[in-house]
């Protein structure tokens, strides 16, 4: 019995994640022709030009994210969830850019190409990770979850089994 609850929570997570690849994905597209655009067109800054393009990818994110990957989860109030999104996506942001800064800045690579690998190959991933593990806890947390008077731990039928989506490594005893 625990163990298939265990399986399920896992696929259930897997799901979440794949999903998030794909929002991911349209957005790192989104990102990468709108940064480039910038770059080349409009003179500003390696930084400047991937804030924007960093800007594009996160509202295309959580239109995917809200409408598609976390459609089934409550949503609180937009306000608070909007908020939530707004302030996760500036810490990535942050995370993303300054890779693309000590490149452009620190090390000295001035060219497009390095701008690229800096965001694309460095700084997305690790901003990838953070998004995911984030917005999955926080911006749009489980029934029962963040901001919820119900046991975190509590099934999607207010059954205690001891695991959720959030933490499929933690059991209580029974």
């Amino acid at each position: 019995m625990l163990v298939a609850k265990v399986t399920s929570t896992v696929r259930k997570l897997y799901a979440e994640m794949l999903k998030f690849g794909v929002v991911g994905a349209i957005g790192v597209a989104a990102d990468v022709s709108s940064s480039n655009l910038l770059w080349k067109y409009t003179g500003l800054s390696h930084t400047v030009a991937s804030i924007g393009g960093t800007c594009v990818a996160t509202v295309t994110a959580y239109i995917g994210n809200r409408y598609w990957v976390f459609r089934d989860r409550p949503a609180d109030t937009r306000r608070r969830e909007m908020a939530m999104f707004a302030l996760i996506s500036l810490i990535g942001l942050i995370i993303e850019n300054s890779f693309v800064f000590v490149g452009d800045r620190v090390l000295g690579f001035h060219s497009i190409a390095a701008a690229n690998v800096a965001k694309f190959v460095l700084g997305l991933p690790v901003a990838g990770v953070f998004r995911f593990t984030t917005s999955h806890l926080f911006v749009f947390p489980e029934a029962g979850g963040t901001g919820s008077d119900a046991d975190p731990a509590a099934g999607p039928n207010g059954d205690d089994d001891g695991f959720s989506a959030q933490s499929p490594t933690t059991a209580s005893a029974p």
